[in-house]
């Protein structure tokens, strides 16, 4: 919360201010930060800011932001789950009545970006009469992504008005992470950079721990570090991203929970058993529910010998270490409440003891 002075102090500095809401605003932020950064003095000049608009209050500080800055942008990536199949899909109507209300108070100067791919938030450029840009890997998204590569990273093309920039995202992968540069690609443009400038920002862009990030491990292994949440759409496209990335001499994926399906816990986990069956070439799992998991891969034809079970990571994580080999690519996943990330801790390279 600003108190009088911070606000006398916003007053007279009259910045620009980015409020970014929805499931991808944290990746967002780092991508918009990295773009900015080099050209722009972030905190002063511009002030950019991430929330999902759960109190009153935070609601009549943003109200006052927007009201009495030089230049609004509001960014509203994704609120629905990214399927790892499909480029649309949709979010909950009811999570998007507060940015609604905000998008409706915005001056007419300001400029409103939308994730095109969401059809929820797409719907929202119908009811203002704002610049609006839209991101997303369709057809009619302003900023798009197409051929996308992966590798020891991310490669793929923006199209923007007829030009296209290639842009490459070292040791990321993901769906989200996509989105997040495209949304930093709209915002770069918005403050007058052009694609390469951004492109080139972006090369150096390393997100946040746990989504989908490679880092080393131990024994001259790579970890493919998604340990910091999951849901069941975004573990199958991380155990998809497990089967695509070349390079590697097998393939492990390492799997806890995924919490919160309801009463399609069975089902859930079962199908992300397929697809492990199908990608990776030992698969280990922790947790109650991640049984579901291996079920559903002894379906599709893994073998047994191939599978390591344990209701915790103390129980299963010097059967992991030991069992990793040198160019192993190794998976890490699983809902927050698995605290997956401390499997990342224990095999990865250069263990602080």
């Amino acid at each position: 919360k600003m108190n009088i002075f911070e606000k006398i102090k916003f007053l007279l500095n009259k910045p620009k201010v980015i409020i970014i809401v929805g499931k991808g605003r944290d990746l967002a932020k780092e991508a918009i930060f990295q773009v900015l950064k080099n050209h722009f003095k972030i905190g002063k000049e511009i002030l950019i800011f991430n929330t999902d608009f759960r109190s009153p209050k935070e609601i009549n500080q943003f109200n006052f932001l927007i009201k009495n800055c030089s230049l609004p942008v509001l960014i509203i990536s994704h609120i629905g789950e990214i399927p790892f199949d499909k480029d649309f899909f949709a979010g909950e109507l009811e999570e998007t009545i507060e940015v609604r209300k905000m998008a409706k108070i915005l001056p007419p100067f300001s400029h409103l970006i939308l994730n095109f791919d969401d059809e929820t938030v797409r719907e929202i450029k119908a009811e203002t009469n704002l610049k609006e840009l839209t991101f997303g890997f369709q057809e009619g998204a302003d900023f798009r992504a197409t051929d996308i590569k992966l590798n020891t990273g991310t490669n793929f093309k923006i199209n923007y008005k007829g030009n296209v920039v290639p842009i490459w995202l070292e040791k990321l992968f993901g769906k989200e992470q996509i989105y997040a540069a495209l949304a930093s690609i709209a915002v770069g443009t918005i403050f007058g950079l052009n694609l390469v400038e951004i492109s080139q920002a972006l090369k150096n862009y390393f997100s946040l721990p746990g989504k989908m990030r490679l880092i080393e491990g131990i024994k001259r292994s790579s970890i493919l570090d998604d340990s910091e949440s999951a849901t069941v759409f975004s573990m199958i496209e991380a155990v998809e991203i497990l089967g695509k990335i070349q390079g590697f001499k097998r393939k492990i994926a390492v799997l806890g929970d995924v919490i919160g399906t309801g009463k399609y816990t069975i089902e859930a986990h079962e199908t992300i058993g397929e697809r492990v069956a199908k990608n990776a070439d030992l698969l280990f799992t922790f947790g109650s529910r991640a049984k579901f998991i291996v079920q559903g891969a002894l379906q599709k034809g893994m073998a047994v010998e191939k599978i390591f079970q344990f209701e915790t990571i103390k129980e299963g994580k010097l059967k992991l270490q030991d069992e990793i080999k040198e160019g192993d690519l190794i998976l890490v996943d699983g809902s927050k409440e698995m605290r997956m990330a401390k499997i990342v801790e224990e095999i990865k390279a250069q263990k602080e003891f």
